[in-house]
């Protein structure tokens, strides 16, 4: 009984690690488009700009948060190939949002104001 319990609830932690990681790539990649657009209008909309920058960070953290699930859910159910998915894809994730990040601001750094 307790390992069935074990994987059920393997499978919950699956579930949301898999959402968490949907709803980040599709509202980052939105965000960032917004946040270049508020970034680049003559007059800068820095109250736009800081709320999807948020909001970007919001993100991350739900990808920090759909690897963290993984983690349980592998632990829970050692033989669950959904959680490795899971990590693995999260972990891919955080990797390239963190190189994307980088080449934004160094991106940004070079860019001179007139």
């Amino acid at each position: 009984m307790s390992e069935e319990k074990g994987n059920a609830l393997s499978k919950v932690f699956c579930g949301l690690s898999t959402a968490f990681i949907v709803l980040s790539e599709i509202v980052s990649p939105v965000c960032m488009l917004v946040w270049f657009g508020a970034a680049t209008q003559m007059q800068q909309d820095t109250e736009t700009m800081d709320m999807m920058l948020i909001c970007v960070a919001c993100c991350f953290g739900g990808l920090i948060l759909s690897l963290i699930l993984g983690i349980v859910a592998k632990v829970k159910s050692h033989k669950s190939k959904w959680a490795l998915v899971c990590i693995i894809l999260s972990a891919v994730f955080i990797v390239i949002g963190v190189l994307a990040a980088l080449f934004f601001i160094f991106a940004a750094s070079q860019y001179h104001y007139a």
